[in-house]
């Protein structure tokens, strides 16, 4: 007859050391979660930029058989509305709005970050990024410096110039707004959100990574890359993508003021315009660091946050997205290569 004082085994006993390795399980699972997360989302948005880079050269090609590319390479009006629409709607908006839908769990918030955060802090916010994209011009000045002292020099696609008034406002919409919506968009709505889950300064670099491969050469790389550094971290701070929207456009801005006033009262009068542009910004820069450091004290020290155990690092996170981004960067090699060419 069974002992009826008898007591079964327990395999779970919770016991330190049982506790602890449950602990351990869990971390473990969390962690492999994670990763795997990490290297799906990166094959996706790495697809994503292969698939913009691949609806550009259809489109181009497309247009290259038709009798309107002659125009394209006759007419800036033609040529500034081209580029709105294949660039920027549809190798842009359209790709990356699609991979907001597939990532759609990944996103903690609103797919388009857009908090009050009042007229004057967004204009402090706003200057602070003209001033460090002022800083961006000079490093990539660097950047090409060091190409010649090599004996090679970086070259890029100009865009016609305008010659009539039409064509000046055609080039503020298609170099300036344009680019300002649909590119902040594509990278700081739908892939910063994206990533944003992970870690917020892992998804500004991240994000940042991306916005230089979209720019196709060494060049604009550099200073896509810094200057996505510079919007993503305004937008993690204001929770908003208004003011990156701004400065992106106020930036593009300073290139187009100038092909205005090239064509409006000519060129002497075009070469004041980035000086001027500059000390301006770096003024106002001044300014909006005041502000925000000591009248809305923004720059405090926060506590720092404790990394969970077994939670990724950050070089970790960035070589779980290494082969979604593995055919981007070929491709970016591919173009550099024939845009880095011997000084003769």
């Amino acid at each position: 007859m069974q002992n009826q004082y008898y007591t079964p085994p327990q395999l779970n006993n919770p016991t330190p050391v049982n506790q602890a390795y449950q602990q351990h399980l869990y971390f473990k699972n969390k962690r492999r979660k994670e990763r795997n997360e990490l290297i799906a989302t990166g094959l996706i948005i790495g697809g994503t930029i292969v698939a913009s880079l691949v609806i550009q050269v259809i489109i181009v090609t497309i247009l290259q058989r038709t009798d309107y590319y002659s125009l394209y390479e006759t007419s800036s009006l033609f040529q500034n509305a081209f580029n709105i629409i294949a660039v920027d709607v549809f190798s842009l908006v359209i790709p990356y709005f699609f991979m907001s839908l597939i990532l759609k769990k990944r996103y903690t918030g609103d797919l388009i970050p857009r908090e009050k955060i009042g007229k004057l802090p967004a204009f402090a916010w706003i200057c602070i990024g003209m001033g460090c994209c002022v800083g961006a011009n000079y490093v990539t000045a660097v950047v090409i410096e060091i190409f010649k002292q090599f004996g090679y020099e970086l070259t890029q696609t100009e865009l016609l110039e305008p010659s009539s008034p039409i064509e000046c406002a055609a080039i503020v919409f298609s170099t300036a707004l344009a680019p300002a919506l649909c590119e902040e968009f594509a990278m700081r709505c739908c892939a910063l959100g994206a990533l944003k889950k992970y870690g917020k300064g892992f998804a500004v670099v991240a994000v940042s990574i991306v916005f230089g491969l979209i720019h196709g050469n060494v060049i604009q790389f550099v200073f896509a890359f810094i200057l996505g550094l510079i919007f993503g971290y305004i937008t993690i701070k204001t929770d908003s993508v208004i003011p990156a929207m701004f400065i992106h456009g106020f930036n593009n801005g300073i290139s187009v003021l100038s092909d205005v006033l090239k064509y409006s009262a000519g060129e002497k009068a075009s070469e004041y315009v980035g000086p001027v542009c500059y000390i301006t910004w770096l003024c106002l820069a001044a300014w909006g660091i005041v502000y925000l450091v000591f009248f809305k004290k923004e720059f405090k020290k926060q506590p720092r946050k404790l990394r969970e155990p077994y939670a990724l690092s950050f070089g970790a996170k960035l070589l779980c997205l290494l082969p979604g981004f593995f055919v981007p960067i070929l491709i970016l090699i591919a173009i550099t290569a024939q845009t880095v060419v011997p000084i003769k």
